[in-house]
């Protein structure tokens, strides 16, 4: 489409409303020279009517809306005179507002872009042949997302941040049903989460049912006194990786003694196989057997699990257990099995004579009713491949909060990072949040750094 009627239809102008219109092309940048038919104002001081023309002035308006070359609208505005009161003022304007030399078209633009959360400030500006100052300033006067009401269901979690910050861990909250971030704060630490939650109405902290956090003493210690109609449960992802981790440190320890023979059949299993020890054995390509280079013969991953295991007396008991949670975690039980199935699961860990599952035993004791508090489900719509949505249940976990992490690592990754934190708190919510939109008039609140 022509430049011409882009901008009249993208303003409401009609053809009847330009009075002159030029373009040209110079130095691969579009200008475009147009002045509008004067219709008279009214003063702004006594409301009169005038249509005395005191001189005009041309303003030069930042028209970003060609992605293969930057265009300048040459917008020759009237003043007027007031026959009334002398007060001199200049015609609306239906390019941009006051104060500023970009459209309307270039801020809606930047904004659209910036929604996607694999776009920075950088890649914007080149797009739209404008200055990282300007679409910063853009993103910060049309964008501040306020805290999301809390939810039945909400997840607690902490991302990395920063090196440079002097709060190097952010707190996230997230609304487990619908996935939107309730609100993002500066810090983990216990006084500023501590803060924030006191500041909630107690009303809507009542509200909340369902808390998922990982096995965090602070943030199962601020649930408890903060919420106190939350079912608190710990996310069963980092139970089994507080598992593994116990089992992963046991054949460390293992593999130390065989170092001093590194082509020993022990040694290449401990260093090279570990991933057996954490594979699904019920896989069909588990027993097939496959060529390996190391042993020279065909062999089956199960037989190397089981070359694996005999290893060492401790470290065949560690997978042993860790089968166990494993196969209690994904198995259904009614409510007083499954206390009774998890307290000997315990029991086990703790006669054990492994110091690290012994540890382990120790942890899952002062979180037993927060691991059994984990296996409740609730429902919620999810939209399949055929774009009918179904209701689904799920257990409560921090699933959908670790996959918004995933995101945010992203967008800090692209950006080099942030040195401003509330301009990347503002970023996230309006990226990950569906239904996140700007404001088009402009907010008074300034986002600036804080300076050391």
């Amino acid at each position: 489409m022509p430049i011409k009627y882009d901008i009249i239809s993208s303003y409401g102008l009609k053809e009847n409303d330009i009075e002159s219109y030029k373009s040209f092309q110079k130095a691969n940048e579009l200008h475009v020279y147009i002045t509008l038919h004067s219709y008279g104002q009214r003063c702004p001081i006594c409301g009169k009517y005038t249509k005395k023309v005191k001189g005009y002035s041309t303003k030069k308006i930042i028209h970003s809306v060609l992605i293969s070359m930057p265009c300048t609208i040459h917008y020759r505005a009237r003043r007027y005179i007031c026959t009334t009161c002398t007060k001199t003022f200049y015609e609306d304007n239906p390019f941009c507002d006051k104060g500023t030399n970009l459209s309307t078209d270039t801020i809606h633009n930047t904004l659209k872009l910036l929604k996607e959360y694999n776009q920075t400030f950088s890649s914007v500006a080149r797009t739209l042949h404008i200055s990282k100052t300007k679409v910063l300033q853009i993103f910060d006067e049309h964008v501040q997302p306020l805290r999301k009401p809390l939810s039945r269901s909400i997840c607690l979690d902490e991302f990395y941040f920063s090196r440079k910050a002097k709060k190097k861990y952010a707190f996230l909250i997230l609304d487990f049903t619908r996935g939107n971030i309730i609100d993002m704060l500066e810090s983990r630490e216990k006084r500023v989460i501590s803060n924030y939650l006191r500041s909630i109405p107690v009303e809507e902290r009542n509200l909340v049912e369902y808390v998922s956090i990982d096995m965090n003493d602070i943030y199962r210690e601020l649930v408890y006194k903060y919420f106190n109609n939350a079912c608190v449960c710990a996310d069963s992802f980092h139970v089994i990786k507080l598992i593994n981790t116990a089992l992963d440190t046991i054949r460390k320890r293992v593999m130390k003694r065989y170092e001093h023979n590194k082509k020993s059949n022990e040694y290449y299993l401990l260093k090279y196989r570990r991933d057996l020890l954490y594979s699904d054995v019920a896989d069909d390509t588990f027993s097939k057997p496959r060529y390996n280079h190391h042993f020279k013969y065909a062999v089956s991953d199960k037989r190397k699990l089981e070359m694996l295991l005999v290893i060492d007396r401790d470290l065949a008991e560690a997978y042993s257990i860790k089968e166990a949670y494993s196969l209690f975690n994904s198995a259904e039980y009614d409510m007083y099995v499954r206390q009774e199935v998890l307290e000997s699961l315990i029991e086990r860990f703790l006669s054990s004579n492994i110091e690290e599952i012994i540890q382990v035993g120790g942890t899952l004791t002062r979180w037993k009713q927060e691991i059994l508090n984990s296996f409740v489900t609730i429902t919620k719509k999810v939209k399949g491949k055929d774009g009918i949505s179904n209701i689904v249940s799920f257990r409560v976990s921090n699933g959908p909060i670790e996959g918004r992490n995933k995101y945010i690592k992203i967008i800090l990754k692209l950006a080099n990072g942030y040195s401003n934190f509330q301009r990347f708190r503002n970023r996230c919510m309006y990226c990950l949040n569906r239904f996140e939109k700007y404001s088009e008039d402009k907010l008074t609140t300034v986002i600036k750094r804080k300076i050391k």
